[in-house]
């Protein structure tokens, strides 16, 4: 059997070219080494290699931090933060070093003293902490330690989601403004170059800038064209759909797969936003889908919703859509838990394409309760040829055609045709450990990363 691949248009290549992983990489890079180039045309004299090493790193972790929230502000009209799924992964991992480096700069820059003598690098730690020129980056660093601590445990501190994304926005401004102060007014570079120091306020401003819009022009925005929700009811016994009507006033274009920031609160409170996938697909409109898991304080809550309340409806977001499988020769969908949703809309994309190609859906749970719309998918077998589904279930149910245990790499293997394995696509979507663990059996099985498209359940 051959089967008629789609061939993309030239804006469709372009758009994949602009969104691969390693061309973002490279922009992302690009404004990082900014402020260092900016550092030739000032002339700066390092004195030694150690003061230029250590300059390198300041700046490179000083921009970093600066770009940290562009990353996070779900910006789709500018090519390097339009994929807000690399965005926040590079966010999260980004975070990590720079909490490091920036915990570690008092240490760079009093080494040199300390190599010297003991006495001498005492002296000048005293220095450094009783004068009021360096009160700012005083401020910055124990703030900015407090601000890693609070991100990293936030679990284990049972931190309401609300007050974490409050402390971390409010913690991000008041370190910006602190060390950005720091960093221009203090240092071999900054006290005699106008320009110079320009430059680190106009990247600090607009990062700010970035928060003042996402929590004051488009909360504003967004209660101009609240959705009504049409419907909320249980549909298994850990998860709700919930369907919304998009209003006349707003064009609301999506792709399957894609997901938004609902909140059915005040537009006002930000905090109170929560990312969910849709399940529906353009056809639908003007209803709108999402299968929603009982998992914290706001999804435990959902039954307290009430038809024909307004709720407001940030986005479409997310890359996880067909256009990554379009060269593919066949698709495999891997769901975990509520992360069926985007998996539906693209099975049901998929099935209203009439798509020749082999289609597998692997969807796990730990309770067989916990499956919704067999029915359609059942039906969705028939009539799609090339289309099957294989149920993974840790505990309960009972037939043949139902595989017992996690989706592990012998559960993977069902999925996908091994000749054709090269060129296949593979949809991932669930918890932060389902996904990683179905990403490491890929590998293991030699799937290239590049043919692996995921979403995590978590932000």
């Amino acid at each position: 059997m051959t089967i008629q691949l789609a061939s993309p248009s030239s804006a469709a290549k372009k758009q994949r070219f602009l969104q691969s992983p390693i061309n973002r990489m490279v922009g992302y890079c690009l404004i990082l080494l900014l402020p260092y180039i900016a550092t030739y045309w000032v002339k700066v004299d390092y004195k030694g290699w150690y003061v230029a090493f250590v300059t390198v790193v300041n700046f490179l972790a000083m921009a970093a931090f600066l770009v940290q929230f562009p990353l996070a502000s779900r910006i789709k009209n500018v090519s390097l933060f339009s994929n807000i799924n690399w965005s926040i992964s590079q966010h999260k991992t980004a975070g990590k070093w720079i909490g490091v480096v920036f915990l570690l700069h008092p240490a760079l820059i009093l080494a040199p003293k300390f190599a010297m003598s003991w006495q001498q690098g005492v002296q000048s730690t005293i220095q450094t902490l009783t004068s009021p020129q360096m009160l700012t980056g005083i401020f910055a660093w124990v703030l900015l330690l407090a601000w890693v601590l609070i991100s990293v445990y936030k679990e284990r501190l049972a931190m309401r989601y609300e007050t974490w994304r409050l402390t971390h926005t409010v913690g991000f401004v008041l370190i910006a403004i602190l060390a950005t102060l720091h960093v221009t007014s203090v240092g071999i570079y900054a006290q005699s170059q106008v320009l110079f120091n320009a430059f680190w306020w106009g990247l600090a401003a607009i990062s700010i800038g970035l928060v003042g819009y996402n929590y004051f022009v488009k909360p504003s925005k967004l209660k101009s064209r609240p959705f009504v929700l049409n419907d909320i009811c249980k549909i298994s016994t850990s998860d709700w759909l919930m369907t919304l009507k998009v209003p006349n006033n707003c064009r609301f274009n999506f792709e399957a797969g894609q997901f938004v920031w609902l909140n059915s609160d005040d537009p006002a409170k930000v905090v109170n936003d929560h990312p969910f996938s849709i399940a529906t697909i353009q056809k639908d409109l003007p209803y709108v889908s999402f299968i929603i898991r009982n998992l914290g304080d706001y999804t435990s809550k959902l039954g307290q919703l009430e038809v024909g309340q307004k709720v407001y409806v940030d986005g479409p977001y997310g890359s996880l859509t067909s256009q990554e499988s379009i060269d593919s020769i066949g698709v495999t969908l891997i769901a975990g838990g509520s992360g069926i949703g985007p998996m539906l809309s693209l099975l049901r994309e998929f099935a209203c394409t009439n798509d020749p190609r082999p289609i597998r859906l692997i969807y796990g749970n730990h309770h067989y309760d916990q499956f919704v719309f067999q029915e359609e998918i059942k039906h969705l077998e028939s009539k799609l040829k090339n289309f099957s589904q294989l149920v993974v279930c840790m505990d309960g149910g009972e037939g043949q055609d139902i595989y017992r245990g996690p989706i592990d790499m012998t559960c993977l293997s069902k999925g996908f045709v091994p000749s054709l394995k090269d060129n296949w696509s593979f949809y991932v979507c669930g918890s932060k450990a389902m996904v990683s663990a179905v990403n490491e059996n890929l590998r293991c099985m030699d799937v290239s990363p590049n043919q692996i498209h995921f979403e995590k359940l978590a932000f």
